[in-house]
């Protein structure tokens, strides 16, 4: 999925972009004092926000464009330096950006996960793999939480893809789902063309 990722940058196909960030996000979120480890975290806004309740943030991103775009529209000076993958380090916040794929990261262990859309942006095949590597990135103690999709594939394919709790649940059997909510007016416009008529989205924490 690489080489579409990385299109969908250089054309601006981003649809998946929350400008105003995560609602389940800014709700249900309780970590402090922690860091917190965001896969292919894109130019998310959240990065600054998870940062702002005292928490150092670590992402990686795969396209530089979406990075250099976080601080650009953040208006955060960064340095760049070479730590296996290139790193982006803000300037005046706690915040650092990987540029690359997230299976070479390997040298760090963070206390806490969020991950919104990294999951559901990976076909079937591809997430066990993805749930183990994030695991192994983690402190057995580390606070999670995970939004998913959950709407008919008979309908409309993705990305992003629909993931089942049972199947969730295999990857990270700590977590419980604190809210689900029918986000069909935010589907992407591909899914309302091909008839989708519900579309939950769905937010899962550590217990």
């Amino acid at each position: 999925m690489t080489e579409p990722w990385l299109e969908r940058w250089q054309e601006g196909r981003i649809g998946w972009h929350e400008a105003d960030g995560n609602a389940g996000l800014k709700k249900h979120w309780r970590a402090t004092g922690r860091t917190v480890l965001v896969p292919m975290c894109g130019k998310s806004v959240d990065l600054r926000w998870i940062a702002a309740q005292g928490n150092r943030v670590v992402g990686i991103e795969l396209s530089g464009i979406a990075v250099e775009s976080f601080f650009a529209e953040q208006d955060l000076k960064f340095s760049v330096s070479e730590d296996g993958l290139v790193r982006y380090d803000a300037i005046d916040a706690d915040i650092t950006i990987y540029c690359g794929d997230l299976f070479d990261l390997t040298a760090i262990r963070c206390d806490a996960h969020y991950d919104r859309g990294a999951l559901s942006a990976l076909p079937a095949g591809q997430r066990s793999a993805y749930a183990l590597h994030v695991r192994s990135l983690l402190t057995d103690d580390a606070e999670q939480l995970v939004i998913t999709l959950d709407y008919d594939q008979e309908i409309a394919k993705g990305p992003p893809f629909s993931v089942g709790d049972e199947e969730l649940l295999k990857h990270w059997p700590g977590l419980n789902c604190v809210e689900q909510r029918d986000d069909i007016a935010n589907a992407p416009p591909k899914f309302l063309n091909a008839g989708l008529t519900e579309f939950k989205e769905k937010v899962w924490r550590s217990r």
